[in-house]
Formats: structure tokens, C-alpha cells, sequence
């Protein structure tokens, strides 16, 4: 279709269930751009694929092959938990109670989310942990 898009508009799409690039009508519109189509065809609904998989322009081909850009969320935070870790024994980790209190940079073996260390007190009743998986807020000193 030639012109601009709009709502109810037709749009040419790649269709994951039927594996065509099929019509599509479209359900919602984005900065000018189709972000929602459904299927003529099967009528299922889906996002905006312009291009089926492999034909891609080649500049969306090479930022798709040098992958994402910037640091990951997961790995800089699992650097910054190993470098908490770096050098502390983890056989001295206090097991975690509500009832005892915790400072910045003591180890903690909780019972669900494994070992951890201390990176902050929050308003004297809470600490900040780092886990594996991720930072908890944990009371304490109850």
C-alpha cells in the first residue's frame, strides 16, 4: 500500500503462524508506524514484522549481528556481586533472621535467596542485600 498507514489500514506483514508475508489489517499505530496487525488470513494478532525472517535490510541485519549495545543488566550486576564477594569467607555468612541486625558489607546465607551481602541500611529497620539474582530489600533488627 502506498501512502501512509492508519488504523483499519492494510499492511503487507510476515505472519509467524501462517509463515507468509500475508495482509494484514492494522490494530494500532505507533509514531506514524503500524505496531499491531492481524492476520487476515488466520486472524491472529500480532506484532508489525515487516520484512520475513533472514530479508532484512542490512543495516537492521549487522545491529542485530553485533548484538546488543551497552552493558547488561544481569552481568554488571553479577560482576558487582563477585567483586562483593571477593576475598570474604562464605562459611562466616550470618543465617539470615529478621531479629538481628546487619551492617554494609557482612554476608548473609538467606534461606530462600541463598548468600548475599549487605550493601545498605534503609531507615534502620531494613537492609539492602545483594543476591545472585539481584538486590533485596530484607528487614532486620526487629
Amino acid at each position: 500500500m502506498a501512502g501512509p498507514h492508519k488504523v483499519g489500514g492494510y499492511v503487507e506483514s510476515w505472519c509467524g503462524k501462517c509463515k507468509l508475508m500475508l495482509g494484514h489489517t492494522i490494530e494500532a499505530m505507533v509514531e506514524g508506524e503500524p505496531a499491531r496487525v492481524q492476520c487476515n488470513t488466520c486472524k491472529s494478532q500480532h506484532s508489525y514484522k515487516p520484512f520475513r525472517p533472514g530479508d532484512a535490510p542490512k543495516q537492521v541485519r549487522q545491529r542485530e549481528e553485533r548484538g546488543p549495545v551497552g552493558p547488561q543488566p544481569g552481568k554488571a550486576r553479577a560482576s558487582h556481586y563477585q567483586e562483593l564477594l571477593k576475598g570474604k569467607n562464605p562459611a562466616l555468612a550470618k543465617r539470615y533472621s529478621p531479629k538481628d541486625k546487619f551492617a554494609p558489607g557482612d554476608l548473609v546465607e538467606h534461606p530462600s535467596f541463598g548468600l548475599g551481602v549487605a550493601t545498605a541500611n534503609k531507615d534502620g529497620s531494613k537492609i539492602e542485600v545483594l543476591f545472585d539474582d539481584g538486590p533485596r530489600v530484607l528487614v532486620h533488627g526487629r
